[in-house]
């Protein structure tokens, strides 16, 4: 695994700590790979919380700074955010890799509602192998892109707490 930048000047982040935290998310994330590989790009100019699967060959994993930061101390690491987002990736990458799943091709994004729902069974997933996970954040980000209702709840709760679905299942449930 490689760390983009490995030094860093805007923030107080350390590659060994972020490499330390993927690795362990690596070994707690099932579906992976044998002998899985990846480049972490981290932009330090950015504080906002954007991440991204750039490319599966060579996987390469994008994330704005904010969302390795820890809350209560700005512009210095976060495990518990570190494991929340780099878990959402990986679980996004065993996704894309699996036949099954059917994910959508990485230069054709889904718009902002699939990519909420998605989000919502990455993160459903990332809870289960033990990361805390902010579930009512979660709920509020879902409802604003399906609506304010019991029926929205209800498949927010579908999605979060599905063992398996497939990208199809997804689009339905939106």
């Amino acid at each position: 695994m490689t760390v983009v930048p490995e030094t860093f000047e805007l923030v107080e982040y350390e590659a060994s700590e972020i490499q330390a935290v993927f690795d362990e998310m690596v070994s707690r994330v099932p579906g992976l790979p044998d002998g899985f590989d990846a480049q972490l790009q981290i932009n330090e100019e950015l504080s906002t919380a954007r991440v991204a699967v750039q490319s599966l060959d060579p996987v390469v994993l994008a994330l704005e700074s904010g969302a390795l930061e820890n809350t209560k101390k700005p512009r210095t690491f976060g495990v518990e955010a570190s494991q929340n987002a780099m878990g959402r990736l990986l679980f996004e990458v065993v996704d894309r890799l699996s036949d099954d799943f059917g994910a959508p091709a990485i230069d054709d994004p889904p718009d902002l509602a699939q990519r909420v729902a998605w989000d919502a069974y990455c993160f459903g997933r990332v809870s289960r192998i033990g990361v805390r996970v902010f579930k009512p954040k979660h709920i509020y980000n879902f409802r604003n892109r399906h609506g304010f209702s019991d029926a929205a709840d209800a498949t927010f709760e579908k999605i979060w707490s599905a063992e398996s679905l497939t990208w199809a299942q997804i689009n339905e449930l939106c």
